[in-house]
């Protein structure tokens, strides 16, 4: 471009931007201020796709969960069934059974019976929780008492295995305001887990208390053990550790739920093939210290 013209060109803005000073910047702002917003607009519409994209993905896993779970029921439901039907079919029809197979045949069917009554329970517990109804009718509870008759009644129950469980651990005197029926589930079910993935060694549960007055409860197996990725989803919904071992995979969620409820943690201390140590705190201030009932 001719050198004059430039210069002319030159001359002119210069005059322009100081007859217009003020207009100029005001555009300058206007400019920058749109630059922004599209650049918020941009960022926003990222993380908007993100947090879709993130939700579609949770509503799949949930959607592929509950796919699962409902296919373990029905397998579930239908193989305790089906040994009940058998086995009281071939009692009502078979007349020269000797008193050892009808006491065979009798035991097979309570403990079928007994499968399908844990599960029915758990699905019924889990739609009161889901619907916020479970109810608790708190009351003074020996902790002892309680303890020492859960591990009686899981040692009246046959293992393949043959373990028995210890109750190795204990305050001298321990009573808790607390409901007993949600209290021994929760340590029903983590000795029922327990003893689900040990076939040798030891179940041992226990309890103590802490340096800050919480109480510290845990039941420890000699089993599989559980690796890191299971430990983090263990205790969520519809969850399985072993799709080939009975159980509905709500049991350590509902434990969780009734631990939470009286402002306790539930947690598990495991490696793979070195046993696991599922344990449960409660609140220092759920004991109940008028002694001399029990």
């Amino acid at each position: 471009m001719n050198p004059m013209i430039t210069a002319m060109f030159a001359q002119w803005g210069a005059d322009f931007y100081q007859k217009n000073q003020i207009l100029v910047i005001c555009f300058a702002v206007i400019f920058f201020l749109l630059l922004v917003i599209m650049i918020i607009v941009s960022i926003s519409k990222s993380r908007r796709v993100k947090t879709l994209k993130r939700l579609n993905e949770v509503a799949e896993e949930s959607r592929q969960l509950k796919n699962a779970f409902i296919a373990n029921m029905t397998h579930e439901i239908r193989t305790p069934l089906n040994a009940i039907v058998g086995f009281t079919n071939i009692l009502a029809e078979s007349e020269n059974l000797s008193k050892e197979e009808r006491a065979v045949f009798l035991k097979e069917i309570n403990e079928n019976k007994d499968v399908l009554l844990q599960l029915v329970n758990d699905l019924l517990d889990y739609s009161k929780i889901e619907a916020n109804t479970m109810e608790y009718n708190d009351g003074e509870v020996d902790v002892n008492a309680a303890i020492m008759e859960t591990c009686v009644s899981a040692n009246l129950r046959s293992h393949p295995s043959g373990i028995q469980v210890e109750f190795v651990e204990q305050l001298p005197q321990c009573r808790l305001m607390i409901d007993r029926v949600r209290f021994t589930q929760v340590i029903d079910n983590l000795v029922r887990n327990a003893l689900k993935f040990t076939d040798e060694g030891s179940v041992r549960v226990g309890y103590r208390r802490l340096s800050n007055g919480n109480f510290y409860f845990y039941v420890a197996d000699t089993g599989c053990g559980i690796e890191e990725e299971g430990r983090r989803a263990i205790f969520e919904r519809f969850v399985k550790m072993n799709y080939n071992i009975r159980g509905t995979g709500l049991g350590l969620s509902i434990s969780k739920s009734i631990v939470e409820h009286y402002g306790g943690g539930i947690g598990v201390e495991s490696k793979k093939g070195e046993g696991s140590t599922f344990y449960f705190t409660l609140p220092a201030g759920l004991e109940y210290n008028v002694y001399g009932k029990f």
